[in-house]
């Protein structure tokens, strides 16, 4: 079975690659929310406010693992919300991150 060493060190993405990603979806995205630790950035939150009022996308990136916050992800990535009205009515997964390459990959 191999284990973290064999693999090498997890790497994880900083705030300008994960802007970069998210700005191949959004133009003029606004920041919302900006968490980091030891290893570096687990959250990241940016917005885009949508035409009518209460409309909005909001791009939420992970990084895995349990955070001080409360939030947990399996897997890194960022994910896509809609909002109307003010409250979320769907989302999904824009692009997830390869701990082992560092390379992104958008979502199918």
């Amino acid at each position: 079975m191999e284990n973290q060493f064999e693999r090498g060190p997890e790497k994880i993405p900083t705030k300008a690659e994960v802007m970069e990603v998210i700005g191949r979806y959004a133009e003029n995205a606004t920041l919302v929310r900006e968490l980091s630790d030891e290893k570096g950035l687990y959250l990241f939150e940016a917005r885009v406010e949508g035409e009518k009022s209460g409309e909005a996308v909001q791009y939420e990136y992970m990084r895995k693992g349990t955070f001080p916050n409360g939030n947990a992800s399996l897997s890194p990535g960022i994910y896509r919300v809609d909002y109307e009205g003010g409250d979320a009515v769907g989302g999904t997964n824009v692009a997830a991150f390869d701990e082992q390459t560092g390379q992104w990959k958008e979502a199918e």
